[in-house]
């Protein structure tokens, strides 16, 4: 072998082996890739709110009802004597959990923190109180302003009945949750971060035995349609279990819906999962 060849034969090796190892490593990040959780129905909690960020999630759903212009947080329509309202159950508790955290909700995480809004009541009226509930609250969300983003530490996402928002307009406070429709049809990943839908509404798959095979590949096919749109995916009333748990993860679901926090908790740390 002369000298050129041998020049050759070690750019290559080395050129390969870097390849690899840059794969390797994909695989690895891949592999060990952080996961959202999703507190569903957050409010039934023992401590509502505290629970989940102590646990270190990052995403809270509070469902509201308008009544009286008050919002109200309960799953059914509510006795307001008896019901919590958004601002004293989560937007208050939340400003000041923030404010002891250095202006932080999960410090060290590297997640952006959600708060979902599931809007029970009428999306345009409920969508108007909400804004005014939220304007003293300003300075601690990503917004937009003047057509300019501004980072903060929370983020608000409706969900439920949403409001018809359009992605350019020059002020909004709020991001939307998508569904499994709305893949593929030019929705802005600025408006529709997120991708959320009912497991049962495409899936038989209840955590025993195997996955189906076609449904796998469906679930895959829309995990990849979501990441190449720059958005998260999440399926809601998927059973708190942890076959469940292992299949979303692995086919790059983004966000783990779940009702049982403790339980979760435990099977990430036994995975080695990563919040």
């Amino acid at each position: 072998m002369n000298f050129r060849d041998l020049l050759i034969y070690l750019v290559l090796f080395v050129s390969g082996a870097l390849f690899l190892n840059s794969c390797d490593a994909s695989i690895a990040d891949d592999e060990n890739r952080a996961v959202y959780v999703w507190s569903h129905n957050d409010y039934w909690q023992d401590r509502p709110l505290y629970d989940a960020l102590e646990l270190g999630y990052q995403m809270i759903e509070a469902d509201i009802h308008l009544i009286d212009g008050e919002l109200y947080v309960a799953h059914d329509p509510p006795d307001p004597a008896e019901t919590p309202t958004l601002t004293d159950l989560y937007l208050e508790p939340l400003s000041r959990w923030i404010e002891q955290n250095d202006g932080s909700v999960l410090p060290g995480s590297e997640l952006p923190f959600y708060l979902a809004v599931d809007v029970k009541t009428e999306a345009e009226s409920t969508f108007d109180v909400l804004l005014d509930q939220l304007e003293p609250y300003r300075q601690l969300l990503t917004r937009k302003e003047n057509s300019e983003w501004i980072d903060g530490p929370v983020r608000i996402l409706m969900t439920g009945n949403r409001p018809a928002l359009e992605a350019d307009r020059a002020d909004r406070m709020v991001f939307i949750d998508g569904r499994v429709p709305d893949l593929g049809n030019g929705k802005s990943d600025e408006l529709y971060p997120v991708i959320s839908d009912r497991w049962g509404n495409y899936f038989t798959w209840d955590g025993h035995g195997d996955i189906p095979e076609d449904e796998l590949r469906q679930l895959e096919v829309w995990v990849d349609q979501a990441h190449e749109e720059e958005k998260t995916i999440r399926f809601w009333a998927t059973p708190d279990r942890e076959a469940i748990w292992q299949v979303l993860y692995d086919a790059g679901v983004d966000i783990i819906n779940v009702d049982d926090l403790e339980k979760l908790s435990r099977y990430l740390e036994e995975n080695d999962i990563p919040l």
